[in-house]
């Protein structure tokens, strides 16, 4: 009988963190560049310049992260110390990020927004790497990682649902700033509290037994691990497949005005995708059990290029129709949201197996820095098309009680049809491109069962349980 070692209490606190967690996330990541040029109107070039500067920092500084998280040793392990002194520093930058500063001064707003970026970026970094890498820690059975993995992506889909709900009806009842700070400082409080839940209700249980750890061995984490390596540049090869979700505000404020009056758009269309993606998740087990993940990933990515060229085709003149073609969109996102954790989780394998050391903060390193490297180039390229295709920013002025007041500005043609073309064509280019990296993977089938094969004993002789 084969041992177990993950239990339910550890699964559904690791899961509510990633709910938690997501909130704020997606908070981020879907709202931060239309709060940029909306609320705290920005140009578009410098809003987008401030968004790829960042997260290409962000995205180098997570191996730094990595190194960190695997020179720790405490009696909490070497991941969980940062799940536990992370979280207020989120809220506290959370908030900061979505404030805007009462001056006219464009040069402050623009220092300050950077600045605040940079601050949350970091702090959100110092939990992500150890969050990430425990999957690979809390037992050394990949079916009990991989179920894991699975139902915190769940969680964390459905987590990312919570800011699309809040945002439209708070931002209409007070503004777009005040809108945004108060949403932020919701969605912070409650997140950062349920994010502690990773460290409270979780075990690390594998670990290095080397005690020194050399700069050589941590370069080999990136240059004698194969597998990594491939799933980096599927990744920032599939840059753009989150469009739909990272320009949705834009789609909902200006694409699809008229269905405003019926029901909150947006929303509506993160829970479109958000349904095809938790149907994705749901089945990815069953697929596991047919499919390798090398070729999960490869259909995946060619299942989703054909949806968006199916859907540019049929264009945007019928809402519901788009919402349909929408959960088929959202079906290889969420393979995608379990199996690149999964395909690192494995890296780790690999790695051990290679060099004999795990590293698993160096390797989760790597899923935030293609986290924020795909987010930075998606928002920049949001950014440039929007500004080819002539978007007109909210006009900022004073009412005559002297009051600020932002009024959102109706957009031509060109540009709705320049959006369309971003949230379609684009992704189609960008998911067909990332399935030719994982045709050079060979760490599957017969070679990766024998490495497995052979970690296990060599885990039963250092008594690594």
């Amino acid at each position: 009988m084969v041992k177990k070692y993950l239990k339910t209490s550890e699964l559904l606190s690791f899961s509510t963190a990633g709910f938690g967690r997501s909130m704020i996330y997606n908070l981020m990541s879907t709202f931060l560049l239309i709060f940029y040029t909306d609320a705290m109107h920005l140009e578009f070039s410098h809003a987008g310049a401030i968004i790829l500067i960042t997260r290409i920092f962000d995205a180098f500084n997570d191996p730094v992260m990595g190194i960190i998280v695997d020179k720790t040793r405490t009696k909490f392990g070497k991941l969980r110390p940062f799940l536990l002194i992370s979280p207020p520093l989120i809220l506290v930058a959370t908030i900061l990020l979505f404030y805007v500063p009462n001056t006219d001064n464009y040069t402050f707003r623009l220092v300050y927004s950077a600045a605040t970026y940079i601050l949350w970026a970091t702090c959100f970094t110092i939990q992500d790497v150890p969050f990430w890498g425990m999957s690979s820690v809390v037992s050394p059975i990949e079916n009990e990682r991989n179920k894991l993995l699975s139902t915190a992506r769940i969680f964390c889909t459905i987590g990312g649902i919570v800011p699309t709900l809040l945002i439209d009806p708070i931002t209409k009842a007070l503004g777009l700033s005040k809108g945004y700070l108060i949403s932020a400082v919701a969605i912070s409080v409650v997140g950062t509290s349920l994010s502690w839940l990773a460290f409270f209700g979780t075990k690390e249980r594998l670990e290095d037994k080397k005690e020194k750890v050399t700069v050589k061995e941590y370069f080999a984490v990136y240059t004698k691990n194969k597998p990594l390596i491939l799933v980096i540049i599927s990744s920032i090869l599939g840059s753009a497949m989150l469009m739909a979700q990272t320009s949705g505000a834009y789609l909902a404020n200006y694409l699809f005005t008229p269905y405003k009056e019926k029901f909150p758009v947006q929303t509506v269309m993160t829970v479109a995708i958000g349904a095809g993606m938790m149907v994705a998740m749901v089945l990815m087990p069953v697929m596991r059990k047919k499919m390798s993940l090398k070729n999960i990933y490869i259909a995946s990515a060619f299942f989703g290029a054909i949806v968006h060229l199916i859907m540019y085709f049929v264009g945007y003149g019928n809402f519901y129709l788009f919402l349909g073609m929408l959960v088929f969109a959202g079906l290889p996102l969420g393979i995608f949201n379990v199996i690149t954790y999964a395909m690192i989780a494995d890296s780790v394998d690999y790695l051990e197996w290679k060099t004999g050391r795990r590293s698993e903060g160096a390797c989760f390193a790597c899923q935030t820095f293609i986290s924020n490297l795909t987010a930075g180039i998606s928002n920049f390229i949001t950014t440039q098309v929007l500004e080819i295709f002539g978007y007109v920013q909210p006009v900022r002025e004073y009412n005559a009680a002297g009051k600020l007041v932002e009024i959102v500005q109706q957009q031509s043609e060109r540009t709705l049809d320049g959006m369309f073309f971003m949230v379609t064509i684009i992704p189609a280019i960008s998911l067909a491109l990332a399935a030719i990296p994982m045709f050079f993977n060979d760490y599957t089938g017969k070679k990766k069962d024998k490495i497995i094969m052979e970690l296990n004993a060599r885990r039963e002789i250092s008594n690594v349980d």
